[in-house]
């Protein structure tokens, strides 16, 4: 065993700026072997990670998908996996897709990078196992973008992920290859993960139901994390009824994942959101107040198109017997920011492999394959998002180390704004995204072409990542395409309730979706 140096140590601690007395060197020299040898224990022990029933969900037909049956890009692997003894048939029949940062044993894990390659999970995540014990069939693995970062389907290793409703344009993201292959048909329903809208956004873009249920409703054990205080799994659909029936199949405690809360049902508890939409759908949104969020929408980059198509939309859930007022939650205005912070700031200790404080299942295999610290090779493969993510991070915690711990109570401060104004409607409206999609990046695009390729699309999402409230991204139309007015392109509706609320939200959207047809409104 390599010992411990007196070079060593003054290197060390001048990392953080402390020179060592040289009195006391062979006391930090002696200290510091004391602590490779209680590193090299743990690092030599076996691991432990929660092993899948294989015999009972054996994973069949794993292969990556040629170009020929992979027409928008967005498959990431192939697979069929179904449960042989389900204890519910809740989604008996339904084929389904998970995003490419979700692990499921023996099938490869992309994570839409080829900074490292060959990743190929020990373990599921929760999700995975209770879509199966449900009764649902995984079908295979969808383009997630680079390291699950970026709003823009053209961060991904494999490659640009198209809108199914027009070839070239942006299908969102990160959950790109989810919210193409359920839009396109090739499933019926598909998991997206969102960590500043990842859920919300593709659906939006692309004509979807996408659920960020309250934080912690949906266990996260198994996925690859940006940062804890921002991450979600949850539904991304075609219809509200399909979205509510995968909503209930998923959430509840594991008790594994220690981003659930207080509050979190047990998976016996959970609300049957299905039953519920049709036991409401009479009531609908008969005697609901719904705000309209006025700093939703006036925002100077807003897409005339959408805020025409969302005010014709909301105007129609008057007609159906709610009442609609304006509401003011000013601090939203400053909410992209304050959640971009705590995202990159926070996502930066996780990319460099020093996320601490955690009670949860690590994805140990995945630390390892990362290689960090990473080398100038793995950073060249990275995209623009994920390096740039790495630059701000660095710089503000070198410069800001202030700002993530003031961003973190800015948004306490934000959902008790929220609050505040959910105490006087029963939900929140506004655009998904304040523009709809764009073209995708050119291949040569700048660094600064890549980022603004973003711009409208974060600016209502990220905040409630944050916050924790429960936003549900619904289809109301079509609005022409900013480049080609011939092409029409999904508009959506972002519906935010209290926490908990999630029957309520599904409820509204239920009511409006029996009543209007999305495609013709």
């Amino acid at each position: 065993m390599v010992q411990i140096a007196k070079e060593d140590v003054t290197q060390v601690a001048g990392a953080f700026g402390f020179t060592v007395p040289e009195a006391e060197i062979d006391d930090y020299r002696a200290l510091l072997e004391k602590t490779k040898a209680t590193l090299e224990a743990v690092i030599n022990s076996e691991d432990y990670q929660p092993r899948p029933d294989i015999e009972a969900t054996p994973r069949t037909e794993v292969h990556f998908p040629e170009r020929d049956d992979n027409p928008l890009g967005a498959w990431a692997w192939r697979c069929r996996c179904t449960h042989k003894n389900p204890s519910s048939d809740l989604l008996k029949g339904k084929t389904l897709c998970l995003k490419d940062n979700i692990a499921m044993s023996q099938v490869p894990c992309l994570l839409g990078t080829s900074s490292f390659t060959g990743w190929t999970p020990d373990t599921d995540a929760t999700v995975a196992t209770r879509i199966l014990q449900n009764g649902g069939i995984i079908t295979g693995k969808a383009v997630c973008e680079n390291l699950s970062r970026g709003a823009v389907s053209c961060t991904a290793a494999t490659g640009p992920v198209d809108n199914p409703y027009a070839k070239g344009y942006s299908a969102g993201g990160s959950s790109s290859g989810t919210a193409a292959l359920v839009g396109s048909g090739a499933v019926n329903m598909g998991i997206g993960c969102d960590q500043g809208g990842s859920i919300r956004i593709p659906a939006s873009l692309c004509g979807l139901y996408g659920f960020k249920a309250t934080v912690g409703l949906v266990p996260y054990t198994g996925i690859a994390s940006n940062d804890a205080s921002m991450d979600y799994v949850g539904p991304i659909t075609t219809t509200c009824i399909d979205c509510a029936t995968l909503l209930e199949a998923i959430a509840g405690v594991d008790g594994l994942d220690d981003r659930q809360i207080a509050g979190v049902p047990f998976p016996g508890d959970v609300p049957r959101y299905k039953d519920l939409l049709l036991k409401t759908e009479q009531q609908g949104v008969k005697g609901m107040k719904i705000g309209i969020l006025k700093e939703g929408i006036e925002s100077h980059i807003t897409d005339p198109g959408v805020e025409k198509k969302f005010r014709t939309a909301v105007a129609g859930f008057e007609k159906l017997g709610a009442s609609i007022v304006e509401v003011s939650v000013p601090l939203h205005s400053l909410g992209r920011p304050i959640s971009t912070v705590m995202s990159k700031m926070g996502n930066h200790m996780g990319m460099l492999g020093k996320a601490t404080g955690r009670r949860q299942v690590m994805l140990t295999d995945l630390f390892e394959k990362k290689g960090i610290p990473y080398t100038q090779d793995a950073l060249d493969k990275m995209n623009t998002v994920s390096k740039e993510g790495l630059i701000s991070g660095e710089y503000a915690w070198a410069h800001y180390s202030l700002a993530y711990p003031k961003a973190i109570n800015l948004t306490r401060k934000l959902k008790d704004e929220y609050d505040a104004v959910l105490e006087s409607v029963d939900l929140l409206v506004m655009p998904t995204t304040i523009t709809p999609s764009s073209p995708l990046p050119k291949a040569d695009a700048t660094p600064l072409e890549h980022i603004d390729a973003s711009i409208g699309k974060l600016e209502n999402t990220s905040v409630f990542n944050g916050t924790g409230h429960p936003a549900l991204a619904m289809p109301i139309g079509f609005v022409p395409a900013k480049e080609d007015a011939n092409i029409m392109l999904p508009a959506s509706m972002q519906i935010v309730g209290k926490f908990w609320d999630e029957a309520k939200i599904l409820q509204a959207a239920y009511a409006w979706e029996k009543e209007y047809d999305w495609k013709k409104f």
